[in-house]
């Protein structure tokens, strides 16, 4: 709010300056003035011919882009990247200028930009009553150029950035470019792993497409979608990298960084990344990490192949046994040994009540993180192992798999719940197929 008070002071000293001695200072001509002001900030909003794009990054995360055309009926037009409904079809609603402690602009009926406040996270995925904590009252900051204009929220400071559209993409947008970006980016994310080089290394990108959220090396950052690519919230600053943006390369469709004429390429890996990291992964299972969950329904970048096979054993187990396959779980007991259990319920029923069965495996891990599993009969008795047994005709053709197969370990860049580390599999005879999980102490 600092520059909103600058703005009054500086306005009540215009005032002043224009009294008179003989005339009472300040209110004889402050209706006057502050028309003359919110005047001057409609033919502001109204001027381009083209309209506006706009960006917004509320507090409650995310980011958003938005197509504003006013007119000086108090109309104005709006597209939103929220959705692919927002992005298509122009919505025509109210605006208003208003004085309060300073020249205000309010969207007063509901359009795109009231869904990121609204309070139920089924609209916005934010908070239960307060939604994305957005805005849609904004006052001028007086911070503005010929091109740009910055208005900041009057609840929760959101600044809204309005840059003055050309005739061409104003045609873009309108012809659905922000849904269109939308598109690509999910297309060019399909079953990849991101990565851009930089300092002579393996860069890992991850951009979540419904969470707006971006990471390049561990920077995380909020993106809104542009007709030409991702605006971002905060400049991406590495080692002596600075980026403001993430640009799309439209005739050979990829992602790239800019920095001066050099530009970095995103390329759209179809492996996982591995991740360089010491102590290597390998020389940690059985003592740092005890377990591995592998779960399908979470862990989106599984690969086809390994998605394949774990969904012929779901099936199998419940044809053959009438039973629903959960998750899996590698256990690594340190002893060179490593455990798969694979934990199931009736199929058909609500009950929770879970079984275990264990299969055992010999796990022959090289220096360079190369295993080779091989499975063994269980060398001790118990109930999760004659479970095992009972469930292994419809296991049997995904154990081969495992006993099959060389698998490099090692931390890999990819997708799983916030917060956790995750640990993979790569096969070494078939590079497109792989499987990582959650590590666990």
């Amino acid at each position: 709010m600092k520059k909103f008070l600058l703005y009054i002071i500086l306005f009540a000293g215009v005032i002043l300056s224009g009294c008179k001695k003989n005339e009472s200072p300040i209110f004889d001509d402050v209706d006057k003035r502050l028309g003359e002001a919110l005047a001057a900030d409609q033919s502001q909003l109204t001027t381009p011919a083209n309209g506006w794009k706009a960006t917004i990054f509320p507090k409650g995360g995310k980011g958003f882009s938005f197509y504003f055309k006013f007119d000086k009926e108090g109309k104005v037009k709006m597209l939103s990247d929220f959705d692919a409904s927002t992005a298509s079809a122009i919505k025509e609603s109210t605006y208003r200028l208003k004085a309060l402690q300073f020249p205000t602009l309010i969207f007063d009926t509901y359009n795109s930009i009231h869904l990121l406040s609204d309070p139920n996270p089924a609209v916005n995925g934010g908070t239960a009553g307060k939604g994305l904590t957005s805005d849609f009252e904004f006052g001028f900051t007086g911070d503005a150029n010929p091109d740009t204009l910055k208005l900041e929220g009057i609840i929760n400071e959101n600044i809204l950035k309005m840059v003055k559209l050309s005739a061409d993409e104003e045609q873009a947008i309108i012809g659905g470019g922000l849904n269109t970006m939308r598109t690509k980016t999910v297309a060019f994310l399909a079953g990849k792993f991101p990565y851009v080089m930089l300092d002579n290394k393996q860069v890992p990108v991850s951009i979540g497409v419904s969470t707006k959220s971006l990471n390049i090396g561990g920077l995380d950052n909020a993106f809104a979608f542009a007709i030409d690519g991702l605006e971002i919230k905060n400049p991406i600053i590495y080692g002596t990298h600075v980026f403001k943006k993430v640009f799309w390369d439209a005739t050979d469709s990829y992602f790239y960084l800019l920095e001066g004429t050099t530009k970095y390429k995103v390329v759209a890996s179809t492996v996982p990344l591995i991740l360089d990291k010491t102590p290597a992964l390998h020389t940690l299972l059985g003592t740092r990490y005890t377990s591995m969950k592998i779960s399908p329904a979470v862990l989106p970048d599984l690969s086809a192949d390994f998605v394949a096979r774990y969904n012929a054993a779901v099936s199998s187990l419940t044809l053959i046994q009438g039973l629903r396959l959960d998750y899996m779980t590698l256990l690594f007991t340190g002893n060179n040994q490593m455990i798969l259990r694979v934990r199931f319920l009736p199929a058909g029923t609500s009950t929770t009540t879970f079984y275990d069965g264990d299969f055992y495996f010999n796990m022959a891990v090289n220096d360079a993180g190369v295993a080779q599993l091989t499975g063994i009969p269980a060398p001790v008795t118990g109930t999760t192992v004659s479970n095992g047994e009972a469930i292994r005709p419809a296991l049997t053709p995904f154990i081969n798999y495992l006993n099959t197969n060389a698998f490099k370990i090692a931390y890999i860049a990819a997708a799983a719940p916030s917060g956790s580390t995750v640990g993979g599999f790569l096969s070494q005879t078939n590079p497109n197929s792989y499987f990582y999980g959650v590590l666990a102490q």
